[in-house]
This record gives C-alpha cells, sequence and structure tokens, in this order.
C-alpha cells in the first residue's frame, strides 16, 4: 500500500518525477549502469549504511565512493522490483519509504530528494536497510 501526499496538480507532477527518479535509482544499481546512476544522484549525495550484513557500525559513502563501487561490480547486480511504500513532499524536499528486493537482498530505503532549479529531483542521501532471503 503506497501511502502518498499530494494537495495540489503540482505535487501530483512532483510525485510522478519522484517515482521515476527512485526507479532509475534501483535500475541503474540493478545493472550497474553508473552513467545512469549519476543522473539520478545530486552531486552533494551520501549514503548511510548501519550494520550492513552484521557489520558493528555506520558506513558513509559519498557519490564518487558510491559510483566506483558500483563501476567496480562490488555493489549492484540483481533485478529488483520496487515497492514504493510512502512518499512526503515539503516544497523543495522529498522523502522516500521504498523495498527495493532481488532474489538475494531486501532493501528498505529510506530516500532523501531535493528538487532543482529546473524542476527535475535528485536523491541526495540513501540510508538502506538490508536484509538477506
Amino acid at each position: 500500500m503506497a501511502i502518498q501526499f499530494a494537495g495540489n496538480a503540482q505535487n501530483t507532477t512532483d510525485l510522478a518525477k519522484i517515482s521515476e527518479v527512485v526507479h532509475t535509482f534501483s535500475t541503474a544499481g540493478d545493472k550497474q549502469d553508473a552513467s545512469l546512476l549519476e543522473t539520478v544522484l545530486h552531486p552533494q549525495f551520501r549514503a548511510v549504511v548501519h550494520r550492513f550484513m552484521g557489520a558493528p557500525d555506520v558506513s558513509l559513502m559519498d557519490r564518487a565512493n558510491f559510483l566506483q563501487l558500483l563501476r567496480d561490480k562490488k555493489i549492484g547486480g540483481d533485478k529488483r522490483e520496487v515497492h514504493i511504500l510512502h512518499t512526503e513532499i515539503t516544497n523543495n524536499i522529498a522523502t522516500v519509504k521504498a523495498i527495493l528486493e532481488g532474489k538475494a537482498l531486501r532493501f528498505t530505503n529510506y530516500i532523501s530528494l531535493v528538487k532543482l532549479e529546473d524542476g527535475s529531483w535528485q536523491i541526495v542521501g540513501d540510508m538502506p536497510d538490508v536484509e538477506k532471503l
């Protein structure tokens, strides 16, 4: 069940754009396509990964490191279904809770986005919880 807040026509347009960005984010990871991923990641993008696969700590990754891991095929490579559970928009910022489910892993992602001057949206932050299936 998707909970989405769209109080007016502009928010409805923004919801569609945000959904497209989230799907592109997943598809780029699945295909390990760093060029495609670059189109949806803001230059100030950060990933916050807490207790990944049993690790005891928090890992922070900037955009360059995240893209390099994808290029090196150290992340991504699984075809995942995207389920957007919740989207909330406040002016030029948005948050999305989505489940990206593949064959081996399920990601519950909390994604932060910013709206650019041209009306497009980019991901500025991702905080996934990763579970083995």
